[in-house]
């Protein structure tokens, strides 16, 4: 073989290898899924061989031991949040969250993206007269849902609850409702228009802290921000915090709760806009 020849054949096993070696690292990645059964578990599906993470308090993911493609768990903790790593990456995140739900009124807010969110899914029973109502600025009042326990049913059972949007959920029985939601942790530029005067909103991000630093709820000088704190006996009240532009900061700075709702009074419409990412 002449010397032209040797070094083409060279330098085609050379790339071969480099192909080989590039495929072999490259990583596939698969779409998880999360769902509720009928039984009220969580379950979490993959396809491919991937493995299981779940984020632990400081953040950090660590395996979740697993069989096949699949988990199923008792929603026990107040949040979970999963994805796949290994040789099967998840392009998205998801999780769980557990809303503790007192006799009276709950300002609520879903924080993770699911793609049914009507009042019929989210509770397929309820306690006779169970209410839920969400402010229309449009119409300046209550859109409202009411389920009648002897029919099984909610008035307006196709009523929905989107992503970012505060609402009331008034429980008529005498006993605390723990309702979990399931559903993609949004990632990326996210953004929640705030309009002008009063609205009900929430974090679209399952994030607790801050409404200055961590959650950087934008505000004009005037505008106010109303929890509703419930007294888990059928009462409650208001605590408030006013922006003040002097200082560019809500005064008092209140700490939004996963999953907690609250009423804002705005001047001027503006975006509320966060870059969030689980890594």
């Amino acid at each position: 073989m002449g010397k032209s020849n040797l070094c083409l054949v060279i330098l085609t096993i050379s790339a071969l290898a480099a192909n080989v070696s590039y495929a072999a690292g490259k990583k596939q990645s698969s779409q998880i899924h999360i769902a509720k059964d009928q039984h009220g578990q969580v379950v979490v599906s993959w396809n491919g061989k991937g493995v299981l993470k779940q984020a632990d308090a400081s953040g950090r993911f660590r395996p979740v031991h697993t069989r096949g493609d699949s988990y199923v768990v008792q929603p026990t903790e107040g949040q979970a949040i999963y994805q796949l790593e290994g040789p099967i990456v998840s392009v998205n995140v998801v999780g769980y969250v557990n809303l503790s739900l007192p006799p009276g009124d709950s300002l609520i807010a879903n924080p993770l993206y699911y793609t049914n969110n009507t009042v019929a899914f989210w509770w397929p029973d309820a306690p006779d007269g169970a209410q839920v109502l969400k402010y229309l600025p449009e119409i300046q009042g209550y859109a409202v849902s009411t389920f009648d326990a002897l029919a099984g049913a909610w008035s307006d059972p196709e009523f929905e609850i989107g992503l970012g949007q505060g609402f009331f959920f008034r429980n008529t029985s005498t006993e605390t409702i723990t309702q979990t939601f399931v559903g993609e942790v949004l990632q990326g530029r996210l953004v929640n228009h705030l309009p002008a005067g009063p609205s009900m909103k929430g974090s679209l991000v399952p994030q607790e802290g801050s409404i200055n630093t961590l959650h950087q709820i934008p505000g004009l000088d005037g505008d106010i921000i109303k929890f509703w704190v419930n007294n888990g006996e059928g009462g409650g009240d208001y605590i408030l915090s006013t922006f003040i532009s002097s200082e560019n900061a809500w005064v008092p700075d209140l700490n939004l709760g996963v999953g907690q709702g609250f009423w804002i009074e705005k001047q001027e419409a503006q975006d509320w806009v966060r870059f969030f990412s689980v890594n």
